[in-house]
């Protein structure tokens, strides 16, 4: 009997040596897996929130969720994504894909003037529910500062969003329309920090 507690005793204590071998130092541990959760201030073209706060979530080193509101063209914009990371360094390039909502503007009417021949239109913008698919990079140094920048395309879903209340708009117009509303060019720039995790590393 004695000599069984002895093994088990020596087994476990073997087991916990093994097992503090093989965990690494926090410092050597991909910087998204000690901080994993934060916040940045973003502004856009056609980007997630439109210029707004955003909260950042690294499940994996590889995976990162993103979620934030904002103001922009179509309104108070909601949206949110998905970012696949390539690589466990503090700068990484990624892919993105999502999909964000403005509200539109309600019952309130725009106007616009075509500069060169004088044409008014009265207009309305409706909800508005976008897809935007995006390339980037982004920063996060070991003391938590983070930088994230990407460029893609956003692509409106569910029909147009303007409403012609009054007036025919001009090709001109019609250009205008598609570059502050439809779908198009997506540049964002976001600047913030990411927390570092309680208990070390996740």
């Amino acid at each position: 009997m004695k000599h069984l507690i002895i093994s088990i005793v020596l087994l476990f204590t073997l087991s916990v040596s093994v097992a503090q071998l093989e965990m690494p130092a926090i410092e050597d541990l991909p910087v998204r897996m000690t901080r994993s959760f934060g916040i940045s201030m973003n502004i856009g073209w056609n980007s997630l929130v439109g210029i707004g706060p955003t909260f950042q979530y690294f499940a994996t080193p590889h995976i990162g969720i993103d979620a934030g509101v904002g103001l922009s063209g179509t309104g108070i914009k909601f949206g949110g994504r998905a970012r696949y990371l390539f690589l466990e360094k503090k700068f990484t390039p990624f892919v993105a894909v999502g999909v964000n909502h403005g509200l539109g503007g309600g019952d309130s009417v725009y106007k616009m003037e075509d500069p060169d021949n004088g044409n008014l239109i009265y207009f309305k913008i409706k909800p508005s529910t976008f897809i935007p698919i995006t390339v980037g990079g982004d920063v996060v140094s070991g003391g938590g500062f983070f930088i994230m920048f990407d460029l893609g395309y956003s692509i409106l879903v569910g029909g147009d969003n303007i409403e012609m209340v009054n007036g025919t708009p001009t090709q001109f117009q019609n250009r205008v329309l598609d570059i502050s509303y439809r779908s198009g060019l997506v540049i964002d720039i976001g600047i913030g920090f990411i927390l570092k995790n309680k208990r070390g590393y996740h």
